[in-house]
C-alpha cells in the first residue's frame, strides 16, 4: 500500500508498506501526478519503505513503468528504509533516475529531509 503527504513544501513524502500490487500504483499515480503538477512537475521526493516487504510480479512491472515514466521527475530523492535490502535497491535504481538518490536509515529521516531541503 502507498500513501502520500504534501504538507512540507521542501518535499512530497510517499510512504510504502506491505507487499505492492500493481493495484496499488493506480492511487499513488494519481495522487503524485496531482502533487507534481501543483508544483510545476518537479519536486524531491521522500520514499519512506519502513515495513515495505516487495513487490507482487505484477507489482515490481507497474514499479518499472513508473519509474521510467517519471526518471526526471524528483531532482533528489531520500530512500528511508530499515531493511539492508532497501540499501541495496536504492543502489540498483540510482541509474534509472535523472537525480540524486540516497538511502537513509530509519533513525535518519531527519537527515533525509534536511539533505531534500538543500
Amino acid at each position: 500500500m502507498f500513501s502520500t503527504e504534501s504538507e512540507n513544501p521542501a518535499f512530497v513524502r510517499v510512504r510504502a508498506t506491505g507487499r505492492l500490487s500493481a493495484s496499488d500504483y493506480g492511487s499513488l499515480e494519481r495522487a503524485l501526478e496531482a502533487e507534481l503538477k501543483r508544483r510545476g512537475g518537479r519536486a524531491p521526493l521522500l520514499l519512506d519503505l519502513r515495513g515495505w516487504r516487495g513487490w507482487t510480479a505484477g507489482g515490481l512491472v507497474r514499479d518499472l513503468r513508473f519509474d521510467i515514466r517519471h526518471r526526471n521527475s524528483f531532482p533528489r530523492i531520500a530512500v528511508v528504509g530499515d531493511r539492508r535490502w532497501h540499501e541495496w535497491l536504492t543502489l540498483a535504481a540510482r541509474p534509472v533516475f535523472g537525480g540524486a538518490m540516497r538511502y537513509f536509515e530509519a533513525a535518519d529521516e531527519g537527515r533525509a529531509a534536511e539533505w531534500l531541503a538543500e
